[in-house]
């Protein structure tokens, strides 16, 4: 009999504590609806609608008359502001509302599905964060209809989408709420989720939750104190937690609730003396609240200590005022229990008419709620067998969905080593191919080099002789003329005054012709670049040049041949080009000699030339050919303020002395 009576009396607390889960600490002193728009209106005009959404659910328990006020306050600016995730919130507001406060089910479907319509429409994180907590107000609206079924998948699917958005706290709401309904039927799970609430509830540093979900575990381990499959030290220290967090934050719920678990833990370990005056605590803090089912909880809890004690008239008027609770509230079960424990009493005063009469209504009671309970537990066994077997299909299908991955992986491995392969083949034809045609490249680099080298060494070797020649021969001649022509003029019997004065011209372009001479083998092979090298040749060449200023930097170490008269012809073909096009009345010439490199820069301030409409002449041709032939570089750089050309050649040192 006791079994049964504590059993039905502290398992209707955890559907209390359910509904305490799924609210926030409504202990605040309730405002007006305007004061509070007022107060949440800044100073454009604009109120904010999360802070009265937040103030509405203050007030559910607390004041529910203006929660629904301020719930439709809160979609009328959401409207207005046109604010669809604001809009879907306070909707889902006015569905707490009728679910909580109400108990009208229908109306908080409603207004549910009005929200779960605008978060699937928004699809944002937000949006799919707000959805999840409507699949636990779902299961909530379910677990009190009694479809357990139904609101098992509703908490599961809300524990996978609060994994998603990572919302630990609704998650904790959630496990709290699983503990609750397998409370009484599966006490190791229910356990099991309330340790998991607490758990992640200590992590966030949620005392609300905190609180709350030692509750539901302390229901589970005060049903084991009744067989002694408990620690009740574990209870206390949890209970007296629990109480701190409560005084703390003025949980009124909470501070009301460590009493009656109190003095149900007595009440299972036999201490009924103990028993008594907590739960008297407990009656008066649950009607200075004005809660009438914890009144009656409590008054048939001290009905049973007052019997236990043998103190048999103050069990009498206890039963009888949680009797009439029962029936005021409808509660069958309370009501059983109220009739039960009258007609022991009575039994115990000798009144045997009364005690039947009390025992017979019980009886009548208990029949009722037996089948009335074993629909239940029947259908909380077709819950159990339907999740077994959704659980198992669903571990079949991930084996199967496992295998078809792992399959897919194989497949795609080798899929993956076969285009691996294939890309490797194709990139050593690609490459073979490549380098063949590099090589071919380089071969024909190579013979335009020789062909190009040739042609230079041909024609220094032809400068040479013919400058060796002209000097040699017709300079010498041309020496000999003018050296006779002045025996010529002394020897002349009669020469008139006009042939005098053109014998004296004829001496005078013969000068300039031995002269001209002289300039162009010296041009043509200089003899100060073969005797002292490009420093001194380039000075001479310069100096020559009256707008030509030249400019030497580095050591003054001799190349070798080919590449002094490369560089020479090269900087004397700029310059003559900066004489002929470009206009300039200044021209610079720099060379800067490097242990392992040589560099020249010849600069004009002439007019210039568009690279891109002006084609390279014959003599920038001849530069840029004998520049290749030694794997040099050169850059041209060109502008109406003037053109600079600047060549660079890397040279081994063995190249010096060739």
């Amino acid at each position: 009999m006791k079994r049964h009576v504590y059993k039905k009396t502290y398992g209707l607390w955890s559907f209390l504590s359910l509904l305490i889960a799924l609210s926030v600490p409504y202990n605040l002193r309730a405002q007006t609806v305007d004061s509070l728009i007022l107060k949440y209106t800044d100073k454009s005009g604009k109120v904010n609608i999360d802070s009265l959404i937040r103030s509405s659910k203050t007030a559910i328990f607390s004041d529910p008359d203006q929660a629904f006020n301020a719930a439709k306050q809160a979609v009328y600016f959401s409207k207005k502001q046109r604010d669809p995730l604001r809009l879907g919130n306070s909707y889902r507001l006015l569905g707490a509302y009728y679910n909580d406060a109400r108990h009208h089910f229908d109306s908080a479907y409603y207004y549910y599905g009005l929200a779960d319509s605008i978060y699937t429409a928004l699809n944002t994180k937000e949006a799919v964060d707000e959805s999840s907590i409507l699949r636990l107000n779902y299961g909530a609206i379910k677990q009190k209809q009694g479809d357990y079924l139904g609101a098992v998948e509703e908490y599961t699917e809300a524990l996978r989408l609060f994994d998603q958005t990572g919302n630990e706290v609704s998650r904790s709401k959630t496990l709290n709420n699983l503990a609750g309904i397998l409370y009484g039927e599966d006490n190791k799970r229910a356990e099991m989720y309330a340790r998991e609430c607490v758990k992640i509830a200590r992590k966030n540093k949620d005392e609300f939750m905190i609180a709350t979900g030692i509750l539901s575990l302390v229901s589970v381990l005060v049903d084991y104190a009744r067989t002694d499959q408990a620690d009740p030290e574990e209870i206390v220290t949890l209970l007296n937690e629990m109480q701190q967090i409560a005084e703390k934050n003025n949980y009124k719920h909470h501070q009301l609730l460590y009493y009656y678990n109190y003095g149900v833990l007595h009440t299972y370990q036999g201490e009924f003396e103990q028993a008594i005056p907590v739960i008297k605590i407990a009656i008066d803090l649950a009607r200075q609240a004005g809660n009438e089912w914890v009144v009656m909880q409590s008054t048939n809890i001290i009905a049973e200590a007052y019997y236990a004690n043998g103190q048999f008239n103050k069990a009498h008027k206890a039963a009888e005022e949680s009797l009439g609770l029962a029936k005021k509230l409808q509660a069958r079960s309370y009501e059983e229990l109220g009739w039960s424990l009258l007609a022991r009493t009575n039994a115990h005063q000798t009144n045997y008419q009364m005690a039947y009469h009390y025992l017979d209504s019980a009886y009548w009671l208990r029949d009722t709620l037996f089948n009335e309970n074993n629909q239940q537990h029947l259908a909380f066994l077709e819950m159990e067998y339907q999740t077994e077997k959704k659980e198992l299909k669903i571990a079949a299908l991930e084996k199967q969905h496992q295998l078809y991955i792992w399959l897919g992986i194989a497949g795609a491995i080798i899929l993956l080593i076969a285009l691996a392969f294939a890309y490797i083949r194709y990139r050593l034809a690609v490459n073979k191919r490549k380098l063949a045609e590099e090589e071919a490249q380089r071969l024909e680099q190579e013979k335009q080099l020789v062909a190009v080298q040739a042609t230079l060494d041909g024609e220094t070797a032809e400068r040479t002789r013919l400058a060796k020649d002209l000097h040699d021969g017709l300079g010498s001649m041309l020496s000999l003329v003018k050296f006779n022509l002045p025996q010529m003029k002394g020897e002349a019997a009669i020469l008139e005054t006009i042939d005098v004065s053109r014998f004296q011209k004829a001496i005078g372009m013969l000068d300039d012709s031995i002269q001209e001479l002289r300039r162009v083998a010296h041009h043509m092979m200089p003899e100060s670049l073969l005797r002292y090298g490009l420093k001194a040749s380039l000075t001479d060449f310069c100096s020559a040049t009256p707008i030509a200023d030249f400019h030497y930097f580095g050591d003054e170490t001799r190349l070798s041949e080919k590449m002094e008269i490369m560089i020479y012809r090269c900087i004397h073909e700029l310059v003559n080009n900066a004489l002929k096009h470009a206009q300039a009345k200044h021209i610079n010439v720099q060379l800067v000699q490097e242990e392992d490199r040589i560099s020249f820069t010849v600069q004009d301030d002439g007019i210039g030339f568009d690279q891109e409409w002006v084609t390279e002449g014959m003599g920038l041709q001849n530069v840029r050919q004998r520049v290749d032939a030694f794997q040099g570089k050169m850059n041209i750089y060109s502008s109406q303020q003037g053109t600079e050309i600047h060549v660079e050649i890397d040279f081994k040192k063995e190249d010096k002395n060739d």
